[in-house]
């Protein structure tokens, strides 16, 4: 089981050889070039079809490619332009890969050539995502994020190999495929990082990113029990998101799901076997549901509070007030309460606040 491309190789280096930077190249590509172009392709095809095992076959054709991309680099180096000698190359492996398209290897290293076609495929294609986010509101740290794949391939700084290619592919797919209006998530950035780590995009900046979200998001609410709630709904959403099988964007590194999901779980535990924000009983009071609402009403209209929307704003009151022999309070019916100005109510109110005042008075006299 051989098809030797030494004869190609041979052909090229001589090629390579009287070729010059900067000089203008050769319209037509070198005909002993084509004419071995043409015999290797047959050769391989036929050697393909003729094996039967599918290990021997599997290997056999991710060599050939490989020793067709070294080939073909040999060509496009001494210009870092694709010549017609090169795309001579460009359109053998191109052959060859659409033969068994699903049984290459991910390891396979990208023609220097390639990766050059395909750059301002992908700049153009960045550009009109990016475009779309910004339109949506996305944060715009998370959109530069979104970025690094596309710039990887951009850039020029890394050797790119196969499974990149097909990575970036599936990423962009995802990306244009996204309904942001009716997107499942609590906001549109969440959507994204949803997307994201559905790809396993495993790079550090996001990791960090998703870390700070999902911490700043604890940090918004007030008890300790509340607190672990929101970490356990963080580590449900990553266990939904996350797809078994696809391939990392960073084969080196660890998955991002299980680094998350394992952060999470230590930072539940710490939070557990912590004194800070434990439980000590709400504060009990004598009024009703009306005047509770209105009273914490008017300090929220008077910009007593940080800025909080009244649905949260309703819950926090209901975490932290009972009512003497009526017990718990609801969020849904004190947010229902706080545009009700029964007369009772407002005259009791006005009693307790006139009689306030003059407290304040007695100490500023």
């Amino acid at each position: 089981m051989h098809t030797d491309t030494e004869y190609l190789k041979s052909i090229a280096v001589e090629i390579a050889a009287r070729q010059q930077p900067n000089k203008i190249n050769e319209p037509r590509a070198d005909h002993r070039l084509l004419v071995e172009a043409n015999r290797l392709e047959k050769a391989i095809i036929t050697e393909l079809r003729s094996i039967d095992n599918f290990t021997q076959r599997d290997t056999f054709h991710n060599d050939v490619l490989g020793k067709l991309v070294d080939i073909c680099d040999s060509l496009y180096q001494p210009h870092g332009t694709i010549t017609a000698d090169t795309q001579v190359l460009l359109d053998l492996l191109r052959c060859i890969r659409q033969i068994l398209p699903r049984e290459i290897s991910p390891l396979l290293r990208l023609p220097k050539a390639f990766v050059y076609k395909q750059q301002e495929i992908i700049k153009t294609q960045w550009r009109e995502f990016e475009d779309s986010l910004l339109n949506q509101g996305i944060d715009k740290r998370l959109i530069n994020i979104a970025a690094i794949p596309f710039n990887r391939f951009t850039s020029g700084k890394q050797k790119l190999y196969w499974g990149d290619f097909t990575w970036l592919k599936g990423y962009a797919a995802k990306l244009g495929e996204v309904d942001w209006e009716n997107a499942d998530c609590n906001s549109k950035t969440e959507a994204l990082m949803s997307l994201l780590i559905g790809r396993d995009f495993n790079h550090d900046q996001f990791y960090v990113y998703c870390k700070k979200f999902i911490a700043e998001r604890v940090a918004n609410v007030n008890t300790k029990q509340r607190r672990l709630q929101e970490y356990a709904v963080c580590e449900k959403h990553v266990l939904q998101d996350t797809q078994i099988g696809l391939p990392s964007f960073d084969r080196h590194a660890n998955a991002l799901s299980p680094r998350l999901l394992k952060w999470i779980k230590e930072e539940t535990v710490a939070l557990k076997s912590s004194d800070a924000g434990d439980y000590v009983g709400k504060l009990n009071v004598i009024w009703n549901i009306e005047t509770l609402a209105l009273f914490f009403k008017l300090l929220w209209d008077h910009k007593v509070f940080r800025d909080v929307t009244l649905e949260v704003f309703s819950e926090q009151i209901a975490a932290a007030f009972s009512s003497k022999g009526k017990g718990d309070f609801k969020a849904h019916s004190i947010f229902g309460r706080f545009y009700v100005k029964d007369i009772e109510v407002l005259q009791a109110l006005e009693a307790l606040l006139l009689k306030m005042l003059e407290d304040v008075r007695r100490y500023l006299r």
